[in-house]
């Protein structure tokens, strides 16, 4: 089986570690570190593309393992008189209709996560953990090259956030040996638990749902409630520019009012499912 970022978790967790290589050991323990970036920087996807490679031959071992165990049940030899009694007391029995079962598969919902609530999310997930050296730099590097490329600008919601948190993280790396157990101060992590708790309800992203609801199910009246609803939201400052969903409530508000002046809500497939990846609803 070919492995990947999304399955990797469900397909490994039976495979026992202790007999791969010490690099496959090590990557396997740090992967949750990993996965979050893995589109994200391209260092991180090689090497993890490289760990799938060198475990997958693992997988095949272990499968042909389990099919050697499985043993098939002994026949048991019947003389001529049994199987004459068992022939005379045989009853009739009504053979049960075979129900077929049609495989219940659950498309993936990807929420389109942005950069910042990654690093933040993982940042709180090594706080009170024993983390790694490459744990540390991994984090920080992400931060680095963020701010170098300009993914997490200076004007971004949470800047001054990821600003402290690349602060801590350098200077644990500093004074940490192979491994600590890492602290997050008191104030920074409920500050940063609010956010991260607070992501994918904000205004914006409610905005967003409600036209979603309404497509294919619009009326006039509702079209415009919800347009009345994003001009307040503007005029309030609970949907500002600065909102990473900012772009995407501008294209609700002028579907809307295309639809308002045409009575046609005009909106493509591609349109729709861009909406609810960012909204967190899968496509």
């Amino acid at each position: 089986m070919k492995l990947t970022i999304k399955n990797y978790k469900e397909v490994t967790k039976k495979l026992d570690f202790s007999s791969l290589p010490e690099a496959a050991k090590e990557a396997h323990k740090e992967f949750d570190s990993f996965a979050d970036f893995y589109d994200e920087d391209k260092d991180i996807k090689e090497m993890l593309d490289n760990h799938f490679k060198i475990v997958e031959p693992y997988l095949k071992d272990a499968s042909k393992k389990s099919t050697a165990t499985k043993k098939s049940p002994a026949k048991k030899t019947e003389t001529k008189s049994q199987k004459s009694t068992k022939n005379v007391t045989k009853k009739a029995v009504p053979k049960k209709k075979a129900v077929s079962k049609k495989a219940n598969r659950k498309a993936h919902e990807v929420a389109l996560m942005p950069l910042e609530i990654k690093i933040i999310k993982r940042y709180l997930g090594m706080n009170g953990n024993k983390v790694t050296e490459r744990q540390v730099s991994l984090l920080y590097k992400v931060i680095q090259k963020a701010a170098t490329e300009k993914t997490i600008r200076k004007t971004n919601k949470y800047a001054e956030e990821i600003k402290k948190i690349g602060n801590d993280l350098a200077n644990t790396y500093k004074e940490m040996g192979a491994t600590c157990t890492f602290e997050i101060p008191d104030a920074l992590q409920s500050k940063l638990k609010n956010i991260v708790d607070d992501y994918g309800v904000s205004p914006s992203i409610s905005l967003i749902k409600r036209f979603i609801n309404l497509y294919g199910n619009i009326t006039i009246e509702k079209a415009k409630r919800l347009l009345n609803s994003i001009k307040n939201a503007k005029k309030g400052g609970k949907v500002t520019s600065t909102d990473n969903a900012y772009d995407r409530v501008n294209q609700v508000q002028k579907h809307l009012e295309e639809y308002l002046d045409s009575d046609k809500l005009l909106v493509t497939n591609i349109q729709l499912n861009g909406l609810k990846g960012f909204a967190g609803l899968g496509k």
